[in-house]
């Protein structure tokens, strides 16, 4: 039995990972719904959050090149992502899988692993509105700082009675 290509060969290596993750951004900046995120992002900042994304991929499914930022909660909390941020951004995903002509077992491993940090990324407070409910707050020490804890802490499952 031969051993199955990593996720990152079978996507084509660094320069796919690079082209989906710069297409997909440039798509998300310029979308109506979720477009304003970038509003005030820098050019410098727009390629070093598609080189991490990159790297993140690559890290995780098979590359050889490591992802040296904050987790998937640290680095998306108090940017305010929502239901329907977070449906926008699949959209482009889901479109740019078809412009790509990824093949459906690629999509569904791909889709599935990217929608898994959901928990992580939607739902966050944004830093500014927590920050206007408490002026007072050290933005240096966090939101946890002021009691706001995201993401929840998992509440360990109940057996049925």
């Amino acid at each position: 039995m031969t051993e199955q290509a990593s996720l990152y060969d079978r996507l084509g290596g660094r320069e796919a990972l690079q082209t989906f993750a710069s297409v997909v951004v440039k798509r998300a900046m310029l979308d109506d719904t979720i477009g304003h995120i970038w509003n005030h992002a820098t050019e410098y900042s727009v390629q070093r959050e598609i080189n991490g994304f990159v790297d993140w991929m690559s890290e995780h499914w098979g590359g050889p090149d490591k992802y040296h930022g904050p987790d998937m909660a640290t680095i998306h909390r108090g940017m305010g992502i929502t239901e329907e941020y977070w449906d926008a951004l699949f959209v482009i995903i889901d479109n740019a899988y078809e412009e790509f002509g990824l093949a459906p077992e690629l999509v569904e491993e791909v889709d599935a692993y990217l929608r898994s940090f959901k928990p992580a990324i939607v739902g966050s407070p944004t830093l500014r509105n927590v920050a206007k409910e408490h002026p007072d707050m050290d933005v240096m020490d966090g939101i946890k700082s002021v009691g706001v804890v995201w993401p929840a802490p998992q509440q360990p499952a109940r057996a049925a009675s």
